[in-house]
């Protein structure tokens, strides 16, 4: 059961304003977001759920450290993002010996505390062994789905594009890559005239270069010399991915569609920035 004098201080305070700066109960917001994102999907929460959150991130950022340290290869980082399950058993990965696993039962209390007084949760029930059942209230839902990136004014939202358009550019004129791309369309609020902008809203179509032999092995050609691992379906829709990636890597503003989309669906509207028509030499597949 959750602590009296931590529950106590529930209603008291106001639910904050989220960004990346926020803390709350000493915890760092994206934590918080996502764990109230999870919660939200569910009739209700237990306390392990906080704190197998603060684990992971626990673990991620250790992943992380080993990296940066140089004692784990990056290429290895997400198999072993995914080993997170067993992280508690092992005493080692990849050959690395790891730390010892924290004890987070003060920092669950204590974040559960907070999102009470900021009634982002409640208590919902009692379970017959005594555990306490929460639930996210509609200020935490909202709190779960909110994004964490400032806000732009239209210079930098102009700039922003133009950067699209160059790694676009540089897309197209990569040989090595199996798609290019051929139209890129804004829509959203960068068609308006606010001066106030949240993310820029970019939908992008692309289209498949002539190769000499079987695309499914050229798909996973690629996708091998990247150094990741990858799964079957990972190999073969590798090719899409990294020119997504490429174009939205370290730009966390962009928010990046597909131009069928706004096909799909008229009323969001949507106006061409970028065409491109292939050279001779790379005509589009059939």
């Amino acid at each position: 059961m959750f602590p009296k004098e931590l529950a106590g201080i529930a209603g008291h305070l106001e639910a904050p304003k989220l960004d990346r700066n926020t803390r709350i109960g000493g915890q760092p917001a994206k934590l918080v977001r996502d764990l109230l994102a999870d919660a939200t999907n569910s009739d209700g929460f237990f306390s392990d759920l906080v704190n197998e959150h603060l684990f992971r991130t626990w673990w991620r950022a250790t992943i992380n450290e080993l990296i940066e340290t140089g004692k784990l290869d990056a290429s290895n980082r997400g198999h072993a993002l995914r080993l997170w399950t067993t992280a508690r058993s092992r005493g080692k990965i990849f050959g690395v010996r790891l730390p010892k696993v924290p004890d987070f039962t003060l920092q669950t209390h204590g974040l559960i505390g907070a999102l009470l007084a900021q009634e982002l949760i409640c208590d919902d029930r009692r379970e017959s062994d005594g555990r306490t059942v929460y639930r996210v209230t509609d200020e935490g839902h909202a709190t779960g789905m909110k994004s964490l990136v400032p806000r732009m004014n239209r210079a930098a939202a102009e700039a922003l594009l133009a950067e699209v358009l160059a790694r676009v550019a540089r897309i197209n004129n990569d040989g090595e890559l199996l798609h290019y791309v051929t139209e890129v369309r804004v829509f959203g609020s960068y068609l308006t005239d606010s001066g106030d902008l949240g993310d820029l809203d970019v939908a992008i179509k692309m289209a498949r270069r002539r190769i000499a032999g079987e695309w499914v092995k050229a798909a996973q050609a690629l996708a091998d010399k990247s150094g990741r691992t990858l799964d079957f379906f990972q190999r073969l829709t590798f090719p899409e991915t990294e020119v997504r990636r490429r174009i939205k890597r370290r730009l966390p503003r962009i928010s990046l569609h597909d131009t069928s989309e706004l096909d799909e669906n008229p009323q969001m509207g949507g106006k061409a920035v970028y065409r491109f028509t292939p050279p001779p030499d790379k005509p589009q597949i059939s």
